[in-house]
């Protein structure tokens, strides 16, 4: 018997493991795609909370920090859902005595799962 071709049923199998292999590629490309550009903007949230600290961290006005610093700020390039919440607390005493600063800093943006939250303490210099 001398064939030629395929038959319909080769034809029909060959075309549906075609389509699962592409619908396989496409969900993967999906899902590859949203963890990339949420774990862009965990990135990008990070370094503006390491930024913010450290700029508060080597403020000479220890005393005025609170005034100056403590608030919140939206909007940054490329990411104008993102905010900035930044709480500068001071705590002082007497007994026994006391004086520093509790500086916590915690950016969020709409498609990271959790906020990004760093927190340090700035001494009376």
């Amino acid at each position: 018997m001398n064939r030629r071709g395929f038959t319909l049923v080769e034809v029909m199998l060959a075309t549906a493991i075609l389509g699962v292999v592409l619908l396989s590629t496409g969900r993967f490309t999906a899902q590859f795609m949203h963890t990339t550009s949420v774990s862009q903007a965990t990135t990008v949230a990070s370094e503006v909370a390491t930024e913010q600290i450290e700029m508060i961290s080597t403020d000479p006005s220890y005393t005025t920090l609170t005034a100056r610093w403590a608030g919140t700020t939206t909007g940054f390039p490329g990411y104008a859902a993102m905010s900035r919440q930044t709480i500068v607390q001071r705590i002082t005493g007497v007994n026994p005595p006391r004086d520093y600063t509790v500086i916590t800093v915690r950016v969020t943006e709409p498609t990271m799962a959790a906020p990004v939250r760093l927190t340090t303490v700035v001494g009376q210099p």
